[in-house]
């Protein structure tokens, strides 16, 4: 079994910019609340980060996903949400794997589209056993794969 998950790195970057980001708000709202010299710019960074940084954070833990592949089916569970969703191989109508070459590097995206129409991504730079996820891909439902 294959489990494809978000990469330790990824979260940590993603948590730290997140927490810099939260402290800088609740720091500036608190000189704010607490002094009547108030900088035009102080509330633009409140306006800024507060919603930023929750929205990012409430995105980072609602859309963390692990993938299970094989035995003739794709596991899907969010472990924040409770919630688990099973498809077999037979139900992909379509995948694709994109790769696009920037100057650091080559970006390299997996879609899966499923009969239901609804849809999977990952990403090498972000996901853990991502070659083997194409190569299981490949092996199993070569048809299925556009280009």
């Amino acid at each position: 079994m294959i489990v494809a998950k978000p990469k330790v790195g990824t979260l940590f970057s993603l948590g730290l910019f997140i927490a810099i980001s939260l402290a800088v708000a609740i720091y500036t709202a608190s000189f704010m609340i607490d002094n009547s010299d108030i900088a035009w710019y102080q509330y633009v960074i409140v306006i800024i980060l507060f919603p930023l940084s929750l929205g990012l954070a409430a995105k980072v833990i609602f859309g963390y996903k692990i993938i299970a592949i094989g035995k003739e089916k794709l596991d899907i569970t969010f472990p924040t949400r409770f919630k688990k969703k099973s498809y077999k191989i037979k139900d992909i109508d379509y995948w694709k794997e994109t790769q696009v070459k920037t100057a650091t590097g080559t970006y390299k995206e997996l879609e899966i589209q499923f009969d239901d129409k609804k849809q999977l991504s990952l990403s090498y730079q972000e996901h853990t056993d991502y070659p083997k996820v194409v190569n299981y891909l490949k092996k199993k439902c070569a048809k299925k794969m556009r280009s």
